[in-house]
């Protein structure tokens, strides 16, 4: 007998822009286009401060919940009384829409009231990206005040009571949930790893290497200390000693996790060496259509995250492109040293230069790379493939088994 199809609903802080920067609105993006392409229906339920209505990503509704009193601190932690607030708000959409599951992420703790007041038949579903704690700790940004303190930990409680109150959790890596675990101090221990979806854009362009005599060594991702942007600058003389034509490009936002909280991007201006300045580019946010041409330019991309395995490294995979990631968790789950990846020492430029040294100096060890990531991409990554592994875990979780 036929299941029917199912009704789900994301709720997110952010959705794919002219901006593209990859993190959970890319994330819902991509699942929702491909749970409706395999017959179910998918809305989005976008926070915001201001406007509301309905716009349309092509088949797919999002709805922008106007709440200026609650969204416009998100993702601040809420009190208890804007948390109520905001939690029949979303159980108020969720029963006009007749939702099957909501899902929602666990940053900020939005969810935290939700259990409260949602009809009975209502299931939710927290998606661990990174909590707030795992943020802090891998940038080094405790704080250091009382004040700040106690927002930290109302911010945490806030986020573990989302976790503990769902129905079920998922993550897109094991490593995400021991962090998790670990720092928020979780008591359950049910959670479903599914990984991380990559729009089908990244496998549709050429993965032919482009004919140039610079060879371009890319980073994507934000200007973050928990993202190993400092490591490739640091990475960068030795680089430069073996392979002279060789050009940097760091695309992604600047952020304040610099020491003592200052610009990511003028701490890693300082670090590159003078002789080198004009072949590092900082490139800044990009579009979808400006990422694929970099990523279609790049010979070797580096993702020395001290986080775990991202969307991103997902999506030069997807494009052909060998990749280097660090020695984390993460992507010890997900990289096969030598095969679809290099794997270099966490925080250790040394390392990483060799990596990409190794890559940039062996043109068939980068095709058979380029080769086996995209593979190994297209049977974990490709949005069909996620999309089913989302709709069991959503089946057992409706059957209460």
């Amino acid at each position: 007998m036929a299941q029917r199809p199912l009704r789900i609903g994301f709720l997110t802080p952010e959705y794919p822009t002219e901006a593209y920067s990859g993190g959970i609105g890319s994330y819902v993006h991509q699942v929702a286009h491909s749970l409706v392409q395999l017959g179910h229906s998918a809305s989005v339920l976008l926070c915001v401060s201001s406007g509301e209505g309905v716009a349309w990503d092509g088949p797919i509704p999002i709805y922008r919940l106007a709440l200026p009193e609650v969204a416009s601190r998100l993702p601040r932690p809420l009190g208890k009384r804007s948390g109520l607030i905001f939690a029949r708000s979303l159980a108020s959409v969720a029963e006009k829409l007749s939702l099957d599951l909501l899902e929602v992420p666990e940053f900020g703790g939005i969810s935290a009231f939700l259990s409260l007041v949602k009809r009975p038949g209502l299931r939710v579903i927290v998606r661990l990206h990174i909590c707030s704690a795992i943020c802090r700790s891998l940038d080094h940004n405790e704080p250091s005040s009382t004040t700040g303190r106690l927002r930290t930990a109302v911010q945490d409680w806030l986020e573990r009571r989302a976790i503990e109150t769902a129905d079920s959790v998922t993550a897109y890596s094991s490593a995400i949930v021991h962090l998790t675990q670990r720092l928020l101090r979780l008591t359950r221990d049910d959670f479903h790893v599914v990984l991380n979806p990559v729009n089908d854009l990244f496998f549709s362009r050429t993965t032919v290497e482009p004919v140039c005599s610079e060879a371009v060594v890319l980073l994507v991702a934000r200007l973050e200390w928990r993202k190993g942007p400092d490591l490739v600058i640091r990475a960068l003389p030795a680089i430069v000693e073996r392979h002279p034509n060789v050009r940097f490009c760091l695309a992604g936002g600047d952020t304040k996790t610099g020491p003592g909280g200052t610009s990511m991007l003028a701490y890693l201006s300082t670090l590159v060496p003078e002789q080198s300045r004009a072949r590092v580019e900082f490139a800044g946010h990009l579009t979808q259509d400006q990422l694929l041409k970099k990523y279609h330019q790049a010979r070797v991309c580096v993702f020395p995250s001290r986080d775990g395995f991202g969307l991103v490294p997902a999506e030069a995979m997807a494009c052909g492109k060998p990749i280097v990631v660090s020695d984390v968790m993460g992507s010890r789950d997900v990289i096969t040293d030598g095969e679809t990846g290099l794997v270099a020492r966490g925080d250790d430029p040394a390392s990483l230069a060799c990596a990409v040294d190794r890559l940039l100096s062996d043109t068939l060890l980068r095709e058979k790379i380029g080769a086996a990531a995209q593979q190994f991409a297209r049977e974990h990554f490709h949005g069909s493939v996620v999309a089913k592994s989302m709709v069991d875990v959503y089946r057992v979780v409706l059957s209460g088994t």
